[in-house]
C-alpha cells in the first residue's frame, strides 16, 4: 500500500508558497471580481514581487520563481523560476531550497541532479520545512543520491508526520503495513492513514477503506470501508474506483447494484487499472449490469492481460470456445485499431494505490 509521492514535489510547490509565503494568485480568488481586474491585480503583485525579490528578500524571490514555474500572471519558465529561487535557497529560505530541489529532482529549467536535490532537501528539512522532510524520506526510501535506509525513511517520515504532513502520515502507514524501516504494525498503520485521510489524501482514504474492508488493523466494516473508497473515488483515485465496484457488485456496506459495479470499474478500467479491466470484462461476459457482449469483455481481458492480470489469458481461452468467428474477428480488428472497450469477477482483495 503505497503513495503516489512521485509527483508530489510538483504538487507541493504551490503548497511550500502559500504557507510560507504571500497567498500566490489570491487575487484571481475573489468573488465577484472580473477577469480583467484579477489580472490586473495580478500582474501588480507580481510587480511587487519583482520589486522586492531584485532586492534579495528571498520570500519574494521564491514567491516570482513559483509565478514563472505556474505561469501565474507571466509566461511559464521554469528557467526563470530556478534563476529566482537560486539566491533565496543559498539565503537558506526554506521553501526555496524545498522547489529549487524539485526542479533538479524534475530537471525542470535546471539539468537534472538527484545529488543537489538531495542536498537542498536536507538543507530544508533540517529547518523543519514538512514537505522537504516528507521528500528525504523518499529518497532515503528509494536510495535516490543517497543509499536506501528505511530506517532513515521512517524517521524522516515520521518527524514530517507529527508536523501534520498527510503524505508523511500515509507513507508511514505504509511502513508500518510492511514492516519497512519500523515493526510490522497495521493497528498502527491503520492509525495513520485514518490521519492522512482526514486530510484528504486520497491513497490513504482508500488504503484505509481497505482496511475496514478486510479488517486489517481495524474490526471489519463495509459501510466505513465503502465511505473511504468513495472519498478517494471522488478525487480520482482509480484503484478507489475498482474497488467501489466491488463493493457494489457484492452488495458489501451498500445494496448491491451491478449497474454501479459496472459504471465503477469502467472509471478504473480506462485508467488501466488491471483488476478493473478484469472486472469489467466479467461483468460484458455475464450480462451483469451491462449487456451481454464478447467482443467488448475479449477487449477488456486482452486488456487485463497486457497490464498483468493473471488470470485474464485463461479467462481468454475460454471465451474464445464460445465466440462466433465474426465476434472474433470483431474482436481482433477492435484490439488492432486500438478502440476502447467498455469488466467482473471480483478479486481477493481490493486493489491498492501505488507509487
Amino acid at each position: 500500500m503505497k503513495c503516489p509521492i512521485y509527483s508530489f514535489a510538483l504538487a507541493a510547490w504551490l503548497a511550500g508558497s502559500i504557507l510560507h509565503g504571500q497567498k500566490s494568485g489570491s487575487s484571481a480568488e475573489l468573488p465577484g471580481e472580473s477577469l480583467s481586474l484579477q489580472k490586473s491585480a495580478q500582474t501588480a503583485e507580481i510587480a511587487a514581487w519583482k520589486v522586492s525579490a531584485q532586492a534579495g528578500e528571498p520570500r519574494a524571490q521564491n514567491e516570482l520563481a513559483m509565478a514563472y514555474a505556474f505561469g501565474r500572471g507571466v509566461e511559464q519558465n521554469y528557467a526563470e523560476a530556478a534563476k529566482w529561487l537560486e539566491p533565496a535557497a543559498a539565503a537558506g529560505f526554506a521553501p526555496a531550497e524545498f522547489n529549487l530541489a524539485a526542479l533538479y529532482e524534475n530537471g525542470f529549467g535546471v539539468p537534472q541532479n538527484y545529488g543537489k536535490a538531495l542536498a537542498l532537501n536536507r538543507a530544508s528539512a533540517l529547518q523543519g520545512y514538512a514537505l522537504a522532510q516528507t521528500r528525504l524520506g523518499y529518497f532515503y526510501e528509494k536510495g535516490w543520491a543517497v543509499r536506501e535506509d528505511m530506517h532513515e525513511a521512517a524517521k524522516w517520515y515520521r518527524t514530517a508526520a507529527v508536523q501534520g504532513d498527510a503524505a508523511a502520515q500515509c507513507k508511514l502507514g505504509n511502513l508500518y503495513h510492511s514492516g519497512r524501516g519500523v515493526p510490522h504494525d497495521d493497528a498502527e498503520s491503520a492509525r495513520w492513514y485514518q490521519k492522512a485521510a482526514e486530510l484528504g489524501n486520497a491513497v490513504a482514504q482508500n488504503n484505509l477503506g481497505a482496511f475496514y474492508h478486510h479488517g486489517i488493523g481495524v474490526k471489519p466494516d463495509f459501510e466505513t470501508a465503502l465511505l473511504w473508497y468513495r472519498k478517494a473515488s471522488e478525487q480520482g483515485l482509480a484503484e478507489a474506483d475498482n474497488n467501489v465496484g466491488v463493493m457494489y457488485e457484492d452488495g458489501l456496506g451498500t445494496a448491491r447494484d451491478y449497474n454501479q459495479a459496472a459504471a465503477s470499474y469502467d472509471r478504473a478500467a480506462r485508467h488501466g487499472i488491471a483488476r478493473a479491466q478484469y472486472n469489467l470484462a466479467t461483468m460484458y461476459y455475464s450480462g451483469r449490469g451491462v449487456p451481454l457482449d464478447y467482443v467488448t469483455a475479449f477487449l477488456w481481458y486482452s486488456r487485463a492481460a497486457a497490464s498483468g492480470d493473471d488470470r485474464a489469458p485463461r479467462v481468454l481461452k475460454q471465451l474464445s470456445t464460445v465466440m462466433t468467428p465474426r465476434q472474433k474477428q470483431l474482436a481482433q480488428a477492435r484490439l488492432a485499431q486500438g478502440q476502447s472497450a467498455s469488466a467482473g469477477d471480483v478479486p481477493a482483495s481490493p486493489s491498492i494505490a501505488r507509487d
